[in-house]
C-alpha cells in the first residue's frame, strides 16, 4: 500500500521507532517528512516564525505548534505521488514557509476531491503563473492562493488582494481563489457577513472566478496552556453565474474542520483518518515485532 515511500525516509523511521511512544512517533515522523522533502528542521523556531515553537511559563510546548507540524508533515505525505509535488516542495524550500504551504494544503483539497494535481514553475508571463492546476474526468481548475498578514481586518486589503489574483487567473477554465486570514482576524465582529458583502461586489465585477474560499486557522485553549484544539475552517462562497462551473463543490464542506489535539503530557493526537495516520500506525506496530526479535538475539548471546 506505501510501496512509493522513499526507503531512506522509512528506514529512518523504522530504526528510531524504538524511542518513542505512539503519540510523540507522529510529531517526530511528521517532523522528519518535512526535512527529507524539504530540507528544513521543524523542531527549530528558527526554521520559520509560521511554526510558531513557543513554550508555556510551565515548560510545555503550545499545541498549536505541535499541530502545524503534524499538518506539514501530513500534508507532504498525502502529496508525494502528485506531479506537482516536486513543484511545491521547491517553493517551500525556498520562500516564504506560510504562503507556500498554504498552496500546498489547497491542492491537497482537489487530491482528496479526487482531482489530479499540477504545478510548474513561474514563467514571468500574466495569467500563466498561477499557482496550480486540478484536472479530472476532463475538467481543469485553475488555483491561486493568498495568504495575508495584517494584523487588523481591512476590507480593502481582501478587495485588493482578490483583484490581483483574478488577473493571474486565464478565463479558458474555471478557476478558484483561495484567500487565508490571519488567525487574529478569526474574531472579527460580523467577520462572515462582511466577507459575504465584499466578495458578492467581487463577483459583480467578474465572472472569471467561480468560487472564493476563505480560510483561517483557530486556535483553543486554556490561559497559557499547552492543552487545547487547532482547527483549520473553511468557507467557500459561489459565483451565482460564473463563466466556468466546475462539476462538483462537495469537498468544499462550509464547515471542513482539522481538529488537533494535545493532552495533558505534551503528546499530540489528531483526526487519524488518513494514509499518513496509517502509515506511522504501520511502522510504529512492528516496533514491538523487532523489539521481541533483539531480546532473542540478546538472549542467545549469553546462553
Amino acid at each position: 500500500m506505501f510501496d512509493d515511500v522513499p526507503k531512506r525516509l522509512a528506514d529512518y523511521l523504522r530504526d528510531a521507532a524504538c524511542d518513542f511512544d505512539r503519540e510523540s512517533f507522529y510529531w517526530f515522523a511528521a517532523a522528519y517528512i518535512g526535512l527529507f522533502y524539504l530540507g528544513k528542521n521543524l523542531t527549530k523556531a528558527e526554521t520559520s516564525d509560521f511554526l510558531d515553537l513557543q513554550r508555556t511559563s510551565r515548560g510545555g510546548i503550545w499545541h498549536g505548534y505541535v499541530g502545524r507540524v503534524l499538518l506539514i508533515g501530513e500534508t507532504l505525505f498525502l502529496m508525494r505521488s502528485c506531479p506537482g509535488f516536486s513543484e511545491f516542495c521547491r517553493r517551500m524550500r525556498g520562500r516564504d514557509l506560510r504562503s507556500t504551504y498554504y498552496q500546498m494544503y489547497a491542492a491537497r483539497m482537489f487530491l482528496e476531491g479526487g482531482y489530479d494535481v499540477r504545478a510548474k514553475p513561474e514563467v514571468g508571463i500574466r495569467r500563466e503563473d498561477f499557482d496550480f492546476q486540478a484536472i479530472a474526468d476532463g475538467e481543469t481548475v485553475n488555483v491561486e492562493v493568498t495568504a495575508l498578514t495584517a494584523e487588523s481586518f481591512p476590507i480593502q486589503t481582501i478587495e485588493n488582494a482578490l483583484n490581483h489574483k483574478r488577473k493571474q487567473l486565464p478565463d479558458t477554465d474555471a478557476s478558484i481563489i483561495f484567500c487565508v486570514l490571519p488567525e487574529s482576524w478569526a474574531t472579527t465582529e460580523n467577520l462572515g457577513p462582511s466577507l459575504g458583502e465584499l466578495t458578492e461586489r467581487f463577483f459583480h465585477r467578474t465572472r472569471r472566478v467561480t468560487a472564493v474560499v476563505f480560510v483561517v486557522e483557530m486556535h483553543v485553549s486554556g490561559t497559557d496552556e499547552p492543552v487545547g484544539n487547532f482547527w483549520i475552517h473553511h468557507a467557500c462562497l459561489l459565483h451565482p453565474n460564473p463563466r466556468r462551473p466546475i462539476r462538483s463543490f462537495g469537498f468544499f464542506a462550509n464547515d471542513a474542520w482539522e481538529p488537533t489535539y494535545v493532552a495533558p503530557d505534551g503528546s499530540p493526537t489528531m483526526r487519524r483518518e488518513s494514509d499518513f495516520f496509517r502509515w506511522v500506525d504501520s511502522i510504529f506496530s512492528a516496533k514491538d515485532i523487532r523489539v521481541h526479535h533483539q531480546s532473542a538475539i540478546e538472549r542467545r548471546r549469553f546462553v
